[in-house]
């Protein structure tokens, strides 16, 4: 993730199966699954022009705008516009291991 030309964050992006509960306490269940992006941000640089480590969310009404300006190249993250530089496949595994969100 950059912002301008200077590296500001590693972004990672991972699909989850998000479930809602439902019911009375003594009978609660999981309904309405879907599969939404999760993220989490590293700050790295010696600037870190991010406030700090975050993760988030992205919610059903959020995602068609988000999934648009990931195509687009960019991350927003409150009111600050970020450049993404999207990584090839072993450039990501090497940061998976490297920095550790690799379970489910």
């Amino acid at each position: 993730m950059l912002d301008g030309e200077q590296l500001v964050g590693l972004l990672l992006i991972r699909v989850t199966t998000v479930w809602w509960r439902t019911g009375p306490f003594w009978r609660r269940r999981w309904v309405d699954a879907q599969e939404l992006p999760e993220w989490a941000l590293s700050p790295v640089g010696p600037g870190q022009g991010t406030a700090g480590p975050d993760d988030g969310l992205i919610s059903a009404e959020e995602l068609d705008e988000e999934l648009a300006d990931w195509s687009m190249g960019v991350f927003r993250l409150g009111d600050r516009r970020y450049v993404l530089d999207w990584l090839g496949r072993e450039e990501t595994d090497v940061l998976h291991s490297e920095f550790g969100w690799t379970g489910s």
